[in-house]
């Protein structure tokens, strides 16, 4: 196969990654207050430093520190932005076994005072420091319909409104994180494609106010994004999302959708592929090889300009050594695949 000499071949995580047994241990020991909250940021440090090793030394290009003190996807908007009231309740994450508080819409939601405070949210001393160390630091958010979706609105009363109003709070926070030094944001958006209730999969208005709202506010972002979806079948929304102005990327859970049903669908010359072909939920360990020859074809088959090469979903659903097994697999399927460019 010949790809062209600026066809990039990068990889990634998708989220939130699993945490070791020791942070695990000593967050429900300071939820419990048998620890303290130092302690606690120093196992969150540690746990961090080693996943951000292990990316590297692994040849991943785009660098997370797995997000590991998000304590669910949609906490730090809730906690952050003005008009958001994070719940008590816990809800389902979609068909997973996983939790969230679900926040409410109390008022006419603002971003914050100031910038996103990203720090209260990421371990920075993870990552090398120096210019000789430096890494292109990358990091997940959930999407505009996303939110819309998964809030309970008490005040616009319209999820169309809602996605506007998110889409136009989330590009200010893209820019800063990007002032902050994230080159790469991947805006996940499950909601999209979840085949259970209302989405844009199966509600016209909502799929052309997700367009509009993501072209008006986020088409035009200085930092590089990946639009991802997954936890569904993408195949009858993919073609509005390639025609897209803003993504560099578009995320194909590989896992939920076929090849063979999206072969029709070219991509642009400006727009590359994230391929999620590794099982996020699954903990059977895919091989480098198989994950660079599913690439492959899914690249001969859909001609993107480049490739992102990452897991369906997040990690977190994982135990934290099979999580790191992917990882690794994910670099090594690049590897190879880096070397058939040259």
């Amino acid at each position: 196969m010949s790809w062209s000499s600026e066809f990039r071949v990068e990889s990634t995580l998708s989220g939130i990654h699993s945490r070791s047994e020791e942070s695990v241990r000593v967050s429900r020991d300071f939820d419990r207050g048998r620890t303290s909250e130092k302690e606690l940021e120093q196992t969150f440090a540690s746990d961090s430093r080693n996943l951000v090793n292990l990316e590297i030394s692994s040849g991943i290009t785009l660098v997370s520190d797995g997000q590991l003190k998000w304590q669910d996807f949609l906490r730090p908007f809730s906690e952050s932005l003005k008009g958001l009231k994070s719940g008590a309740d816990l809800s389902r994450w979609f068909d997973t076994n996983s939790f969230y508080r679900k926040p409410t819409v109390v008022g006419e939601v603002r971003s914050p005072t100031g910038s996103f405070p990203i720090e209260k949210y990421e371990v920075g001393s993870a990552f090398p420091k120096g210019k000789k160390n430096s890494v292109k630091k990358k990091i997940s958010i959930p999407g505009p319909y996303t939110l819309a979706s998964l809030v309970e609105d008490k005040k616009y009363g319209s999820r169309t409104e809602l996605t506007n109003v998110f889409s136009k709070i989330l590009r200010k926070v893209i820019d800063d994180l990007y002032a902050k030094g994230f080159t790469t944001i991947q805006v996940n958006e499950p909601s999209l494609v979840y085949r259970y209730g209302v989405s844009a999969l199966t509600n016209r208005e909502h799929r052309k106010a997700f367009i509009e709202a993501f072209e008006r506010h986020l088409s035009r972002s200085s930092a590089e994004i990946i639009l991802h979806t997954y936890f569904g079948d993408c195949t009858k929304i993919l073609p509005d999302l390639v025609e897209l102005q803003g993504p560099k990327a578009i995320g194909i859970d590989f896992t939920q959708t076929s090849l063979a049903d999206i072969e029709r669908i070219k991509f642009s010359d400006s727009k590359a592929l994230a391929c999620g072909c590794v099982d996020g939920r699954n903990s059977l360990l895919e091989s480098p090889e198989w994950i660079a020859r599913y690439c492959e074809e899914a690249v001969r088959t859909l001609k993107p300009s480049g490739l992102v090469v990452l897991p369906s979903s997040e990690l977190k659903y994982l135990p934290r050594t099979y999580a790191d097994q992917k990882v690794r697999s994910i670099g090594e399927a690049c590897a190879a695949l880096t070397k058939r460019l040259t």
